[in-house]
Protein backbone atom coordinates (compact mmCIF):
# COMPACT_ATOMS: atom_id res chain seq x y z
CA UNK A 1 0.00 0.00 0.00
CA UNK A 2 1.40 3.37 -0.94
CA UNK A 3 1.81 6.14 1.60
CA UNK A 4 -0.86 8.19 -0.21
CA UNK A 5 -3.40 5.35 0.06
CA UNK A 6 -2.57 4.80 3.71
CA UNK A 7 -3.09 8.50 4.50
CA UNK A 8 -6.34 8.51 2.49
CA UNK A 9 -7.65 5.49 4.37
CA UNK A 10 -6.74 7.03 7.71
CA UNK A 11 -8.53 10.25 6.74
CA UNK A 12 -11.69 8.35 5.80
CA UNK A 13 -11.60 6.33 9.02
CA UNK A 14 -11.16 9.53 11.03
CA UNK A 15 -14.20 11.12 9.35
CA UNK A 16 -16.29 8.00 9.96
CA UNK A 17 -15.33 7.98 13.64
CA UNK A 18 -16.38 11.61 14.16
CA UNK A 19 -19.82 12.08 15.74
CA UNK A 20 -22.43 13.51 13.40
CA UNK A 21 -23.62 17.07 13.99
CA UNK A 22 -27.24 17.62 14.79
CA UNK A 23 -29.62 15.85 17.06
CA UNK A 24 -28.81 17.99 20.09
CA UNK A 25 -31.51 19.56 22.26
CA UNK A 26 -31.14 23.24 23.12
CA UNK A 27 -33.40 24.60 25.84
CA UNK A 28 -34.97 28.05 25.77
CA UNK A 29 -36.75 29.21 28.91
CA UNK A 30 -39.68 31.62 28.84
CA UNK A 31 -39.68 33.66 32.01
CA UNK A 32 -40.91 37.19 32.79
CA UNK A 33 -42.21 37.57 29.21
CA UNK A 34 -38.72 36.98 27.77
CA UNK A 35 -36.74 34.20 26.10
CA UNK A 36 -33.56 33.09 27.86
CA UNK A 37 -31.18 33.07 26.17
CA UNK A 38 -32.40 35.61 23.60
CA UNK A 39 -29.92 34.35 20.97
CA UNK A 40 -28.72 30.83 20.27
CA UNK A 41 -26.67 29.05 17.60
CA UNK A 42 -27.56 25.47 16.73
CA UNK A 43 -26.82 22.96 13.97
CA UNK A 44 -29.08 21.49 11.31
CA UNK A 45 -30.95 18.59 12.92
CA UNK A 46 -30.93 20.15 16.40
CA UNK A 47 -34.13 20.60 18.38
CA UNK A 48 -35.09 23.71 20.32
CA UNK A 49 -37.10 22.92 23.44
CA UNK A 50 -39.24 25.75 24.82
CA UNK A 51 -39.93 25.58 28.57
CA UNK A 52 -42.70 27.86 29.80
CA UNK A 53 -41.74 28.91 33.34
CA UNK A 54 -44.15 31.85 33.36
CA UNK A 55 -47.52 31.75 35.12
CA UNK A 56 -49.32 32.50 31.85
CA UNK A 57 -49.46 31.07 28.33
CA UNK A 58 -47.23 31.85 25.33
CA UNK A 59 -47.52 31.13 21.61
CA UNK A 60 -44.14 30.84 19.81
CA UNK A 61 -44.07 31.33 16.08
CA UNK A 62 -41.52 32.00 13.38
CA UNK A 63 -41.34 35.49 11.92
CA UNK A 64 -38.96 34.31 9.16
CA UNK A 65 -40.07 33.18 5.68
CA UNK A 66 -38.81 29.68 4.90
CA UNK A 67 -38.88 28.67 8.59
CA UNK A 68 -42.63 28.87 9.18
CA UNK A 69 -43.97 27.33 12.36
CA UNK A 70 -46.58 28.12 14.99
CA UNK A 71 -46.34 26.09 18.18
CA UNK A 72 -49.84 27.17 19.28
CA UNK A 73 -50.82 27.89 22.87
CA UNK A 74 -48.25 26.77 25.43
CA UNK A 75 -49.61 26.71 28.96
CA UNK A 76 -47.45 27.30 32.07
CA UNK A 77 -45.23 24.30 32.74
CA UNK A 78 -45.69 22.92 29.21
CA UNK A 79 -42.82 22.01 26.90
CA UNK A 80 -42.91 22.51 23.13
CA UNK A 81 -40.19 21.49 20.65
CA UNK A 82 -39.21 22.17 17.07
CA UNK A 83 -36.39 20.61 15.00
CA UNK A 84 -34.60 22.67 12.35
CA UNK A 85 -33.76 20.91 9.07
CA UNK A 86 -31.91 23.61 7.12
CA UNK A 87 -29.50 26.47 7.85
CA UNK A 88 -30.41 30.12 8.24
CA UNK A 89 -31.37 32.75 10.79
CA UNK A 90 -34.80 32.42 12.38
CA UNK A 91 -36.56 35.17 14.27
CA UNK A 92 -39.03 33.80 16.82
CA UNK A 93 -41.69 35.76 18.64
CA UNK A 94 -44.65 35.24 20.92
CA UNK A 95 -48.01 35.95 19.33
CA UNK A 96 -49.36 36.97 22.75
CA UNK A 97 -46.43 39.02 24.10
CA UNK A 98 -45.11 41.02 21.15
CA UNK A 99 -41.97 42.25 22.96
CA UNK A 100 -40.63 38.68 23.25
CA UNK A 101 -37.96 37.97 20.63
CA UNK A 102 -35.50 35.13 20.05
CA UNK A 103 -32.89 34.77 17.29
CA UNK A 104 -31.87 31.23 16.31
CA UNK A 105 -28.90 30.81 13.98
CA UNK A 106 -28.94 27.36 12.36
CA UNK A 107 -25.58 26.27 10.91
Amino acid sequence: MTLFRLISCLAVLTLLAMPARGGEIVEIVQRDRAFSPAEVTIHVGDTVRFLNEDSFAHNMLSETPGFEFDLQLQKPGEIKEITFDHPGVVMVGCDIHTKMHLMITVK
